[in-house]
C-alpha cells in the first residue's frame, strides 16, 4: 500500500504541475492527474508483487 500511495501522489502532483504551469491551457486538469495517479499506483503495486514472487 505504501509503493501505492507514494507513486499516486508523486504522479498525480507531476501531472498537476505539468498542466497548470507548463501546458497551453496553464489551468490544472484534476481528472487527469486523478486517472494517471491511480493507473501509475496500480502498476507500482503489480511490478512490487512480481518482483516479491520472483
Amino acid at each position: 500500500m505504501k509503493h501505492f500511495l507514494s507513486t499516486a501522489l508523486g504522479t498525480a502532483t507531476g501531472t498537476l504541475i505539468y498542466t497548470g504551469l507548463l501546458s497551453s491551457a496553464q489551468q490544472p486538469e484534476w481528472g487527469r492527474a486523478l486517472a494517471v495517479g491511480i493507473v501509475c499506483g496500480l502498476g507500482s503495486l503489480a511490478w512490487s508483487r512480481k518482483k516479491k514472487t520472483a
